[in-house]
């Protein structure tokens, strides 16, 4: 049930606001400054402070490139760390790290909450009839802890959509590729005889589906999405256990992208 003073819509915001008044009450110092931190650094990450913190530190800053960070407890514990070594000397820094988070159903819970109401570039919020009605099914929920949890699984499945259809759109500008018969778990490469066909991928689209193909070997990545790289397929990590990518079509990527 939610607790005296909450709408049925919780916030990360309405959430973090109870955990640091009862953090406040109880008189835990300790308590008051993760979650203090914790905020801190879901608002540099979210916001890009972290990526130009890192970049002013001559240090690699994609990690926490906002544009396609995930937030959540492995790259806010990254933060944490980055953040002690910038303060070289300080001790604020000390948390939270990741086994705190997830060991804390709240600090989950608000760290989910902030992923799903981020509204980062590449990223927008389509609010079609469909999505509106998902949101009021799980505005319904008592457990803010279950509405986090289900916005969580239903933004990683709108984003493996979106991915899906950006590499099916990119296949569809290559002839020799039947997208359709990939569907269906079928791939023979067309023959073109098109000097300008055989030349239609470039350098620039090489180095892309390298990338592409490397984040689908990144576990880690994968993780965060529900997935996992397994037997040459990119499949869901659990519930029926479908494919995404399956194997022919990951070979045909790693073709394409020259890795072979």
């Amino acid at each position: 049930m939610t607790r005296a003073g909450e709408s049925e819509t919780v916030t990360a915001e309405m959430l973090m606001d109870r955990l640091q008044a009862e953090a406040k009450r109880a008189s835990d110092e300790r308590r008051v400054g993760t979650l203090s931190r914790l905020v801190e650094a879901c608002d540099e990450i979210l916001s890009g402070g972290a990526y130009k913190r890192a970049k002013s530190a001559k240090q690699d800053p994609e990690i926490f490139n906002p544009n396609f960070v995930k937030l959540n407890s492995r790259v806010i514990e990254m933060y944490v760390r980055f953040r002690a070594r910038l303060d070289k000397g300080a001790k604020e820094w000390t948390g939270p790290v990741a086994t705190t988070i997830r060991g804390d159903k709240d600090l989950m819970t608000y760290v989910k909450l902030r992923d799903v109401e981020s509204n980062r570039p590449g990223r927008p919020k389509r609010h079609t009839p469909q999505s509106r009605r998902a949101d009021e099914i799980i505005d319904r929920i008592d457990s803010i802890h279950d509405q986090a949890l289900l916005r969580d699984v239903l933004a990683k499945a709108r984003e493996a959509k979106r991915q899906l259809d950006i590499m099916v759109a990119a296949l569809r500008k290559h002839p020799e590729v039947d997208v359709d018969a990939l569907r269906e778990g079928q791939y023979t490469p067309r023959k073109i005889d098109s000097p300008q066909a055989q030349s239609a991928i470039g350098a620039d689209d090489t180095k892309l589906i390298g990338r592409l193909v490397t984040r689908l070997h990144d576990q880690d990545l994968l993780e965060d999405f529900g997935l996992v790289h397994r037997a040459g397929r990119i499949k869901m990590d659990g519930g029926a256990g479908l494919d995404l990518v399956p194997p022919e079509e990951m070979r045909l990527l790693e073709r394409l992208a020259g890795l072979d």
